[in-house]
């Protein structure tokens, strides 16, 4: 189970947002610089990340596991309040799987700590990791990316930026940094502001994780943000699908988190 929980550890991680109605707009030329482009989202996403603690919000975190013939064999539903406390967020779990938490799965839940651990790989964004995991600030870390144009996302307009695998070893630097040069995706970048709109990223080639105990086949992950206020973007929704191999099991996963009523819990200055 340790084995299992590490690996998928580092695919919940990976905090990155997919575009279902994104659209072309008549847009213009290249910008002069895409490296300008990606140097502004850097320090955007990272000032966006670290006012998360100044938020308290709702947090939904679905699971579906499935067979090797693509049937959900179990499901679980999680619906939290989660508000800035200390250095960190305090979880309260509200619903289970639709019914009201118990005590003991709300002591168990504010035990474990699951977004707090995400939070430690978001402000990781750099391109460093934490916990194993990885995070979307990583994408915006590459090497290289291919302007594609002008594209809206949500009726804001976005830089469209495109990447894929460098040419490097595969088993090269830590898991995330696997992770990423086996990526392939595309990210929007606010026009106005230089937020992380939206991502999209894919794996194109196995992961080898473990001594070779443990391979990752795909991981393809979804997701958005919007503004929260004081012109802050912040994740709305994140969809992670995963299907691996631990050992001699099989796994094939989604997580679905949804974050809403971001409400400010500091008053500004």
């Amino acid at each position: 189970m340790r084995g299992r929980g590490r690996i998928l550890a580092a695919s919940v991680g990976l905090m990155a947002i997919a575009v279902p109605g994104a659209r072309a707009v008549p847009a213009s030329s290249a910008p002069e610089s895409i490296q300008f482009i990606v140097a502004e989202a850097q320090k955007v996403q990272t000032a966006d990340v670290q006012a998360w603690t100044r938020y308290r919000f709702g947090r939904r975190a679905e699971r579906e596991d499935y067979d090797d013939e693509g049937q959900v064999v179990n499901r679980d539903d999680l619906e939290f309040v989660v508000t800035p406390d200390n250095d960190g967020f305090r979880e309260d779990l509200l619903r289970h799987n639709g019914v009201e938490a118990t005590p003991s799965e709300k002591d168990d839940q504010r035990r474990s700590g699951s977004f707090n651990k995400h939070y430690r790989t978001l402000i990781a964004g750099d391109g460093g990791e934490a916990r194993g995991g990885y995070s979307v600030g990583q994408l915006l870390h590459l090497s290289s990316y291919r302007y594609v144009g002008q594209e809206t996302v949500n009726g804001v307009a976005c830089y469209r930026l495109d990447f894929e695998p460098g040419d490097v070893d595969p088993m090269s630097g830590g898991l995330a940094a696997r992770f990423t040069r086996a990526m392939q995706g595309s990210l929007w970048i606010t026009v106005e502001g230089f937020h992380l709109a939206a991502a999209h990223a894919e794996t194109v080639r196995p992961i080898t994780i473990v001594l070779a105990l443990s391979k990752v086949y795909n991981l393809a992950v979804q997701m958005e943000s919007g503004p929260v206020g004081e012109g802050i973007w912040l994740p709305a929704k994140v969809e992670i699908d995963t299907r691996a191999r631990i050992l001699f099991k099989s796994i094939r996963r989604r997580n679905r988190f949804t974050y809403s009523e971001f409400s400010r819990t500091i008053p500004p200055g």
